[in-house]
């Protein structure tokens, strides 16, 4: 199996896990919850979340149980941590067997799912996938310096966040709008998450709420 092939595998098993549940989480306060708060269909309080080599637990974790890894496998840092690419890479090599460097990740950003600059003095830890290069930049130069503005101070006290709308675009190859008034790219976006299972959800107003929350002081 290909590291490319690997990515868009955890990509589809992540974006249907959120179909399945919105409650999907993308940050925790402390490793010791992610057990409780990631297996949100079968709670289990014996699952301990496991170092990633030699990386200290109070950097990088991870949290898997037995099964599919792309569904039950995950690694998570520290919002201030700087070698979060590392450790997506450790990760692979650990649950996978698959070892592999910076350059087969060509094309690929190894992100944070939230922004960190959301995390309260950058303590929470999130979850890191890889991402479409292009497609990573786009959001982060749009919806995610929005979003970060500090003047939403209260946008930068939860330490507990699930996925939301723009987070499953951005996971799914899928551009950003230019900003709340972009109506095509909008219907875009909602006619993806139509053809994927969520049209009872109403797409519309869940990008549209979000992007004009994010935009109101631009």
């Amino acid at each position: 199996m290909t590291l490319q092939a690997l990515i868009s595998r955890r990509q589809r098993a992540l974006f249907d896990a959120w179909v399945r549940d919105p409650l999907v989480q993308v940050q925790v306060e402390h490793p010791e919850w992610l057990g409780r708060l990631v297996f949100l269909d079968d709670y289990d309080d014996g699952i301990e979340p496991e170092r990633a080599g030699r990386r200290s637990l109070k950097n990088v974790a991870i949290v898997r149980r037995p099964g599919n890894p792309d569904e039950n496998a995950s690694v998570w840092v520290r919002a201030g941590y700087s070698s979060y690419q590392k450790a997506w890479l450790a990760f692979v090599n650990q649950v996978y067997g698959i070892k592999a460097t910076s350059t087969d990740l060509a094309g690929y950003n190894i992100d944070h799912l939230l922004n960190k600059a959301r995390s309260p003095n950058k303590a929470g830890f999130i979850r890191v996938e890889a991402i479409n290069d292009a497609v990573n930049q786009a959001w982060g130069g749009l919806f995610e310096r929005a979003a970060s503005n500090p003047e939403f101070s209260a946008n930068q006290k939860r330490l507990r966040r699930t996925m939301s709308w723009i987070i499953a675009a951005k996971l799914m190859d899928q551009p950003p709008p230019r900003g709340p008034n972009d109506q095509q790219g909008i219907a875009r976006l909602v006619q993806f998450f139509n053809r994927n299972g969520l049209a009872g959800d109403n797409p519309q107003r869940g990008l549209t709420d979000m992007l004009q929350f994010a935009y109101r002081f631009r």
